[in-house]
């Protein structure tokens, strides 16, 4: 679905019959109330069904105790709409959290963004984050030390990345603007922000993997620094972090474009302010597995994703998820750096079932030098239709880890709720954020299949 525009030396009843074919097609596009789901590969976007469980889903307002991991609250769905990969970021110098996600009716999806004065105890309503033309997906929210708070997300027609900043805790917001408005039918875009906010880093792909900066906080970007040149393949952003050298490192898998081929985890990293980049593959998986059955659920959803965070030491963490055999359930490993150059061997953190499959980590760091925090979802027992959300921690910088906390505490609540968990994951990327305090902040998708319906399921906790 890369647009190209035609040859001015074209006939003009060439460039004309062009011209009403896209006419045509958007018509029809705008009819069946639908946003262009996905490019030509890549991910595919989820559908607008019109479908929810507003009626059937129990949302509560106020906390309660965890039944299954200590130190934690209950999970809470946000809402009852059909809502899918969720973010969450803290601020690092006050009690508010912020939360964001793509929610969908029977037209359009839009990103909405809702805070918490109170660590997370209680929440505003939520509201849209910008004007919805056609369709918005993939929020990402960070919170500066100062807090400010920086939104970016994927906004339709054309899947340009646009970003909006508030400076009153979520109160208002400025109004966005594109990051890299010559790149077009791009995905995902993943924000880092440094502490005193002035410098912003976001990576996106465009098939290939390109890097846009800003040291205005946010007010101007420069022109996409392309990183990747591997024909049929696409790249995807899953996480980033800035040392305390200032030095930036994001996460990103390198594709075949039907993912039938193994993908590559690379850590791609800068150390002179987002002027030049490198890559380097810190590992490798076997092709994943399908998910027969599932509603709207392609092959190459269960592939490789991962989470990076780097500690106040600038030890850097990668976890990923991956197999050594095509087509296996997939485990989860992490591998750690104390100068981004020398790895050590990885390590598996899931549980050490070969038939459970496992994905969708996210990672960060805490207050002390070693602190680690992981988060991902599987299915403990293979079971197709008993997915959870986990978590575990690292106080010594990964040579040893706590046992596995189990997030997804509640088997009622909505329809896609079983005594085994949930029936599938909603979306491919869930939230993990740390508080000053150390508080962990976890946000994530469950649902009924693929496409849904589901909902946003949000926890705090875990200072134990």
């Amino acid at each position: 679905m890369h647009r190209k525009s035609a040859s001015t030396r074209r006939p003009w009843l060439l460039a004309m019959a062009i011209l009403l074919i896209a006419i045509g097609l958007a018509g029809i596009i705008w009819q069946v109330g639908r946003a262009p789901e996905r490019r030509a590969h890549g991910e595919r976007k989820e559908r607008c069904t019109g479908r929810d469980y507003a009626r059937a889903t129990e949302v509560q307002a106020h906390p309660h105790t965890s039944t299954a991991a200590p130190g934690w609250d209950s999970e809470r769905v946000v809402s009852g709409n059909d809502e899918w990969e969720p973010f969450v970021a803290a601020d690092p110098s006050s009690h508010y959290v912020y939360q964001m996600t793509t929610r969908f009716n029977s037209k359009i999806s839009g990103i909405y963004i809702r805070r918490s004065a109170d660590g997370g105890a209680t929440w505003e309503p939520a509201h849209d984050v910008g004007p919805i033309s056609k369709w918005q997906a993939d929020p990402q929210v960070q919170v500066a030390a100062n807090g400010t708070v920086f939104a970016v997300w994927l906004d339709g027609p054309t899947w340009t990345s646009r970003l909006t900043k508030s400076y009153d805790h979520g109160a208002t917001w400025t109004p966005s603007i594109a990051v890299a408005p010559s790149l077009r039918w791009t995905d995902h875009p993943w924000l880092v922000v440094s502490p005193d906010g002035q410098d912003v880093y976001i990576g996106l792909n465009h098939d290939d993997s390109f890097f846009v900066t800003s040291h205005d906080g946010g007010a101007t970007f420069s022109e996409p620094y392309r990183t990747s040149y591997v024909p049929a393949h696409w790249w995807d952003h899953n996480g980033g972090a800035i040392a305390p050298d200032g030095s930036i490192y994001f996460v990103v898998i390198n594709f075949f474009l039907d993912y039938r081929g193994p993908s590559e985890i690379n850590v791609i990293s800068s150390h002179d302010r987002g002027a030049t980049w490198q890559a380097q593959v810190v590992a490798r998986s076997q092709p994943p597995p399908g998910c027969v059955g599932i509603e709207g659920c392609e092959y190459g959803f269960l592939s490789s994703t991962a989470g990076l965070a780097i500690d106040r030491d600038g030890t850097i963490l990668v976890a990923y998820h991956g197999s050594d055999e095509s087509k296996s359930p997939q485990q989860l490993w992490v591998v750690t750096s104390r100068d981004g150059v020398h790895w050590t061997p990885r390590q598996q953190i899931s549980q050490p079932n070969t038939d459970a499959s496992n994905g969708f980590p996210a990672a960060a760091n805490g207050p002390a030098a070693g602190d680690f925090r992981v988060v991902w979802q599987g299915n403990k027992n293979g079971d197709a239709h008993g997915w959870n959300t986990y978590y575990r921690r690292t106080t010594d910088g990964g040579v040893s880890w706590g046992e596995i906390e189990l997030l997804s505490d509640r088997t009622t609540g909505a329809p896609y709720k079983n005594p085994a968990g949930f029936l599938f994951p909603y979306g491919d990327y869930l939230g993990l954020s740390v508080d000053g305090d150390g508080n962990n902040h976890v946000i994530w998708g469950e649902g009924a299949s693929y496409d849904g319906p589901g909902g946003s399921w949000y926890t705090r906790g875990g200072t134990h």
